[in-house]
């Protein structure tokens, strides 16, 4: 067996791994955006040029030299033997996927629906420039027979070269107008790889997020992706249940029924993340206490709150709406925000609305003349289901509307009275500042706030610093207590910290078991 870890080895993020086993057939582990990498040559109007995206890539060595591209990006070969039988996607984060689009259509693509559903809708709600894209509009839906043949509903596979499916066609242009192809389909899994594969949803920050496991020469290899822990005690179940709904508890409990299932197997080698572990951090929120805290600042005012929150994170999504209902307000989305939630409707029926949330959600119509893809298409709907509010009507009722408002939709509260702005309140529901950059962007956010007298939570600013106080935000990642519990319990032969700027501290409690090579042999 051999490990292969191009990126994501001593960073975090841009995952690109590959396993092989001793008859050189293998399989991709993700293939994300190295953002730092990424930054240290390209800005954001400063990119691989449009007609040699691969060529220019490869010379700055941001992607490895592998058979796996597509052939009107790259029509050479490499010195590379091995036969690629698919690319798994742990879940719909842009340094576990942003360079997919890259990949040749003949090697089909794993991952679950809701993933799926997560990247197509991503990528029909925003103008970036990432390399994300996906072959298909649906998923073939799973007929009894296929549930027999144990054909799993919730997991999405492109066709590529897997049995009984078309060639999938994806196109992609740089850096935007990326298409979707209408053929994508749903097989069985283990008709993938050769050997026994496994595949089981875990908890993260996006939903959709899985790890997996796979029988190489006879032994296992799992991969956790990113993941973090829900609930661990019967009562903390209890209350999940009763505050946030079945739905969100059995969410939460993914990663506990993935490690349960995987100490069955007894994997020799465990790939795991280890984003955390670079220092110790006495809070651990959860999305159970993101629900509580913002309670409490919606009880405490009358004014009209702000919220920001990555809208990729449809769990917080759900946690601000359950909120708005339980104070009576309604969740006011902006139009691309609500295309969003539109699509992830449509491509995945898991996380659509029940009509009582719906009737507590609203869509605010900014004062600007375009709009991003499907946005045009969200105005429209919503105006059709007459819930299109306009400024005028936040600003006679500001104490029963709750904006999602992050910094690059700050412009659009400028169509509101002054009056309603002084005294308001925002929650900041999102990540710290990792680099310059964002501190800037922190900073120049922050002159807003005071311009308009709106006070904030969650981030504040001390001495010229700006401070996240992190009360609204709970981590995608495991805390280092709970990773070191859960490898102890499951006990792998070899241990492989990816995602991670500290391996030192796997080796530190796993001694020699703990591999910290870029090409692991076995």
């Amino acid at each position: 067996m051999r490990i292969e870890i191009f990126d994501g080895h001593r960073n975090i993020g841009g995952n690109k791994i590959r396993v092989v086993d001793s008859e050189n057939d293998g399989f991709l582990l993700d293939f994300g955006l190295n953002f730092s990498r990424w930054g240290e040559f390209f800005e954001e109007f400063l990119n691989p040029r449009t007609g040699k995206i691969l060529h220019d890539l490869l010379k700055l060595k941001m992607v490895p030299r592998l058979n796996i591209y597509r052939d009107d990006l790259f029509d050479g070969k490499f010195e590379d033997p091995v036969n690629h039988a698919f690319l798994f996607l742990s879940h719909a984060h842009a340094d576990h996927t942003g360079m997919v689009g890259l990949i040749d259509e003949k090697i089909p693509l794993l991952m679950t629906g809701e993933t799926f559903a997560v990247m197509r809708a991503s990528v029909y709600t925003s103008n970036s420039n990432v390399l994300t894209q996906l072959g298909g509009k649906k998923r073939r839906k799973v007929n009894d027979k296929d549930l027999e043949n144990g054909i799993r509903e919730d997991l999405t596979v492109s066709p590529g070269n897997s049995k009984n499916a078309e060639k999938l066609t994806r196109r992609v242009s740089f850096p935007k107008n990326i298409e979707f192809n209408d053929d994508l389909t749903v097989v069985d899994v283990n008709s993938l790889w050769k050997n026994e594969l496994f595949v089981e949803p875990v908890y993260h920050s996006v939903i959709g997020a899985a790890g997996l496991a796979a029988r190489v020469d006879d032994l296992w290899l799992a991969y956790t992706g990113d993941f973090r822990t829900g609930p661990e005690t019967a009562e903390e179940e209890r209350y999940w249940l009763d505050t946030l709904g079945e739905k969100r508890l059995a969410l939460s409990l993914r990663t506990s029924r993935f490690f349960e299932n995987l100490k069955d197997k007894r994997p020799l080698v465990l790939i795991v993340e280890g984003t955390r572990v670079t220092r110790e951090e006495n809070i651990e929120n959860t999305e159970k206490d993101v629900f509580e805290n913002a309670m409490r600042v919606f009880r405490g005012t009358k004014n009209l709150i702000l919220v920001d929150f990555p809208i990729r994170h449809l769990e917080r999504l759900f946690t601000f709406l359950k909120v708005c209902m339980e104070n009576d307000r309604r969740l006011v989305l902006m139009p691309k925000d609500y295309a969003y939630l539109l699509e992830m409707e449509r491509v995945e029926p898991l996380w659509k609305l029940t009509d009582e949330e719906r009737s507590f959600v609203r869509v605010y119509h900014p004062g600007k003349v375009t709009y991003i893809n499907l946005e045009k298409d969200a105005l429209l709907r919503a105006r059709e289901e007459g819930i299109l509010l306009s400024p005028e009507e936040i600003n006679l009722h500001p104490e029963k509307h709750t904006m999602v408002a992050g910094y690059w939709d700050f412009p659009h509260i400028l169509d509101l009275d002054e009056r309603v702005l002084n005294g308001a309140v925002y929650i900041h529901s999102t990540s710290e500042a990792y680099t310059e950059e964002q501190e800037i962007d922190a900073k120049r956010f922050m002159n807003w706030l005071r311009y308009f007298n709106i006070i904030p939570f969650g981030i504040r600013e001390v001495n010229g610093n700006i401070v996240f106080t992190k009360e609204f935000h709970a981590s995608g990642h495991v805390s280092p207590q709970g990773l070191e519990k859960i490898l102890n319990e499951l006990n792998p032969d070899y241990i492989v910290p990816v995602h991670t700027l500290n391996p030192g501290w796997f080796v530190e409690r796993w001694g020699e078991r703990v591999l910290l090579e870029n090409v692991i042999v076995l």
